[in-house]
């Protein structure tokens, strides 16, 4: 019995150990990141990647540093694989998409963005007119660009963000799915601070 008990212990703080060390790693990537670290980041997000296969976090804030660094065709290449997994699609698309428009690659933004979704109020606001903008040809490309809508992305999140704290979710009226109410951003108390829009 004892050697169960202890085989079952020795497991427990392997597991702990090696979780620990995934968070770590990611901890350390994301403190990369936010010094403008990007080849960095991007490294260390790969390392959290191998460390953790499951983690689809690291592996979207990997895609998302590669663009920051300018790599935009690697930072396609990471956050193509990621536009099927359900948890990572919203925003593995996203950067897919803005990565694309950087590198002026009509087409391949045009196959991230066609199928991006999410279930975000402020966010479906601002991204949709650009997913139309890109599939009938009228959308900007270049860095300068994506530049603009990715600080578009990061303003409506912290206006979802802000409102979520102050509002929560409410029903438009009754039948119809939950969203934020059209006067829930008047408060101009508090000024917004842009967030990316990451997971």
């Amino acid at each position: 019995m004892n050697t169960n008990l202890r085989t079952f212990t020795l497991a427990a703080v392997l597991a702990a150990f090696a979780v620990t060390g995934c968070a770590t790693t990611s901890m350390r990537a994301s403190s990369q990141l936010s010094d403008g670290q990007y080849r960095q980041a991007a490294e260390t997000y790969a390392a959290a990647q191998r460390e953790n296969p499951g983690d689809w976090q690291s592996g979207v804030r990997r895609g998302y540093a590669l663009y920051k660094a300018g790599d935009y065709q690697a930072a396609q290449d990471v956050l193509r694989p990621l536009q099927d997994t359900s948890r990572a699609a919203e925003y593995a698309r996203f950067w897919a998409g803005i990565a694309a428009i950087a590198a002026r690659d009509e087409s391949a933004a045009r196959s991230a963005w066609s199928q991006w979704t999410s279930n975000r109020y402020e966010i479906v606001r601002v991204i949709r007119p650009r997913v139309q903008q890109l599939q009938v040809g009228e959308l900007a490309l270049g860095p300068d660009a994506a530049r603009g809508y990715a600080e578009e992305a990061a303003l409506a999140n912290a206006r979802e963000a802000q409102a979520d704290a102050r509002y929560g979710w409410r029903p438009l009226s009754p039948g119809r799915s939950a969203s934020y109410e059209r006067d829930a951003f008047s408060d101009t108390m508090m000024p917004l601070t842009p967030k990316v829009y990451l997971p």
